[in-house]
């Protein structure tokens, strides 16, 4: 079965926002569509990509690991979001790495038939403000990072993971080290959440009750 019927959904991703019918579905049939059972690195921080991915179902968390060992989380990619184009175009080596959920599906598109897609304008359109939304986010969390308080931060990963699912899955281990605090701090920070209706929560499973007010402030 060809992608593009097997994958109706990725015609509406932002990199095709405006393009043609004849074009997107050539695009996403000439993917190769790979199904990841457990969580799996597609992109290694250093190391060279073969080509772009688009996520089709669950989803890529994206990281960054410093010179003294510590890593940081960027950001989660989700369905119909694109990772690698830049690497592939520029040949330089991956900026991050990109580590899949498990049961994850993504479409590999090979550099050459990028290279080859990129002679759309629209196209070529669509990658750069996909870009420049990364640029954006990228200065929030500088930002943030520099000046917000814990509880700031926290609400910011939180509004973001929980973008398309309102629950999420993950220990207060992993916010810790998301967040740059000790599991303590996590702790009393989701407890006043609860208390203000912002989250619900069940053991590591967080809900989101109130998006807007999680995000409100946030800039993002």
């Amino acid at each position: 079965m060809e992608n593009s019927v097997r994958f109706p959904h990725l015609l509406k991703a932002d990199i095709f926002e405006g393009l043609d019918a004849d074009f997107k579905k050539e695009f996403l049939n000439a993917c190769v569509a790979k199904i990841y059972p457990t969580p799996t690195t597609v992109f290694e921080q250093g190391e060279r990509a073969d080509g772009m991915v688009i996520i089709a179902h669950g989803y890529a968390d994206v990281t960054f690991i410093g010179e003294d060992g510590h890593q940081m989380f960027l950001a989660r990619a989700k369905i119909g979001s694109t990772l690698g184009e830049s690497e592939s175009v520029s040949e330089e080596p991956c900026a991050a790495s990109c580590l899949t959920s498990a049961n994850a599906t993504l479409l590999h598109f090979a550099a050459a038939n990028l290279i080859a897609a990129l002679q759309n304008p629209g196209f070529i359109k669509n990658v750069t403000k996909i870009f420049h939304r990364r640029l954006v986010y990228d200065n929030w969390v500088k930002h943030i990072a520099q000046y917000g308080a814990v509880e700031q931060r926290l609400r910011g990963y939180l509004f973001i993971l929980s973008e398309g699912a309102r629950t999420i899955k993950e220990t207060q281990s992993y916010l810790a080290n998301m967040v740059g605090c000790s599991r303590q701090t996590i702790n009393r920070e989701l407890a006043g959440m609860r208390a203000s209706g912002m989250i619900a929560q069940s053991g590591s499973e967080i809900t989101v009750l109130d998006r807007d007010a999680l995000g409100q402030g946030l800039m993002l």
